[in-house]
């Protein structure tokens, strides 16, 4: 009878397992996968509408010095624009120091002309 005792439970055990939908042991588990933690997106900003200016540059006394075109998003920004490109047209234009006066001719020692402190204090742009 013993032998019996231990057959029983091993031939419902075996039942048990060969039953459909029953007694299967678990194989794998699904662990969700976590999702990625949102990045930060950059906050969009408007784009600087841009444009062409006419600008001329002149000194008290003096007839235009540059006129040019400059791009620019404001008007302050395009006579600043205007003034630094009035500048650096005058630096790359070679001028003498050497003027003879018209009273003395060419006999006379030469005078010394320097340009205004800023030939390009007056700059307006449309």
């Amino acid at each position: 009878m013993s032998r019996l005792k231990i057959s029983i439970p091993v031939v419902v055990t075996m039942m048990v397992l060969m039953m459909p939908g029953r007694g299967r042991a678990q194989l794998a588990t699904t662990i969700p996968t976590p999702s990625p933690a949102p990045t930060a997106q950059p906050t969009p900003r408007a784009a600087t509408a841009t444009r062409l200016f006419f600008c001329n540059c002149t000194s008290a006394g003096h007839p235009v010095t540059w006129a040019g075109t400059v791009q620019a998003s404001s008007y302050f920004q395009a006579r600043q624009l205007g003034t630094g490109q009035c500048l650096a047209f005058l630096g790359a234009k070679p001028v003498s120091p050497l003027i003879p006066t018209p009273a003395a001719g060419f006999a006379a020692a030469p005078s010394f002309v320097g340009l205004p402190s800023n030939p390009c204090s007056n700059c307006a742009c449309n």
